[in-house]
């Protein structure tokens, strides 16, 4: 695995290969897809129109990739060292926030039909913004019968639902993944309101790094991490998960048309992406090209 000379990356696992791989369908069901995770290849491609790789060490082809960066929590440190690496502000939010018990926090390894469609609720109706697409519940069900999806939820004292997390849980990598993150942090009444909430998702994130650890995973993902420089609302989420002090690792995210209906579908959705982003030349080019990045000693 290549990194940044100045990157020290966090060991993954010694076999990086997730538990499983998931089938769904794109296009109301007429593009068969297969998605995998980190450094795993699926075991047939038979029937198969796109293969989507997350995170892989490598590319796959010289097309259809980006690179992706994320921040990785070691969770091999007791639960009080991963604390106490917070930043100042963090940790002292979490530490009071679990001492007055201002927020409960579930974990539901095995989601219910009924805890899926409550969820892809909970998401439809919280967009991050305005534009956000809706929840592709078909993905969501196939996550969920691979047995690799968990949900959590942290309410506050009155029992209302604060956050909400969708958790992959890749046991033989060691690697918990939360790839959908939901509140109502935008949504809110008031500022008092919108930092309550914040608080609350601060809890749920260390409450899943004390339970992934307990339940024998090495690494918690925090899943993504902006290289850029201009979106202002993606460089507040940076500084929310760089409070975690987690280390900056980065791979690749593929897709390779496998099918004559793969390579119209992927040639459809690269031409969607330029034309909404053709008045962005500099985002279109951060996909492609490592950041020269001025890292701070934390990230190291």
């Amino acid at each position: 695995m290549r990194f940044l000379p100045w990157i020290r990356p966090v060991p993954l696992t010694q076999d990086p290969a997730p538990d499983g791989q998931v089938r769904s369908t794109r296009r109301g069901g007429r593009i068969k897809v297969v998605e995998t995770w980190f450094n795993d290849d699926p075991a047939n491609l038979d029937g198969v129109d796109v293969w989507i790789a997350h995170q892989r060490p490598s590319r796959l082809t010289p097309w259809g990739w980006h690179y992706r960066y994320t921040l990785l929590v070691d969770l091999t440190a007791s639960a009080d060292e991963i604390l106490a690496r917070m930043n100042r502000t963090t940790r002292q939010e979490v530490r009071k926030s679990i001492k007055d018990g201002e927020f409960t926090c579930t974990f539901i390894p095995s989601p219910t039909d009924a805890e899926l469609e409550a969820f892809a609720d909970a998401h439809d109706a919280h967009p991050i913004h305005p534009d956000a697409p809706r929840l592709e519940r078909d993905r969501l069900r196939e996550l969920h019968a691979t047995g690799i999806l968990q949900l959590s939820e942290c309410r506050d004292r009155n029992g209302t639902i604060l956050v909400w997390h969708g958790v992959l849980g890749h046991q033989r990598a060691g690697i918990a993944q939360p790839v959908y993150q939901i509140s109502n942090y935008h949504q809110a009444e008031d500022q008092a309101s919108a930092n309550a909430t914040g608080r609350a998702n601060r809890v749920l994130y260390y409450q899943e790094f004390v339970h992934y650890k307990e339940q024998g995973y090495a690494t918690y993902d925090l899943n993504g991490w902006y290289t850029g420089s201009e979106d202002a609302k993606r460089l507040k989420i940076n500084k929310f998960k760089e409070a975690f002090r987690g280390r900056l690792w980065f791979g690749y995210d593929c897709e390779e048309p496998l099918t004559l209906r793969g390579w119209a579908y992927v040639a459809l959705k690269t031409l969607k992406r330029w034309l909404f982003l053709r008045g962005r030349a500099s985002e279109l080019r951060r996909l492609r090209q490592k950041p020269v990045l001025n890292l701070p000693e934390h990230l190291r």
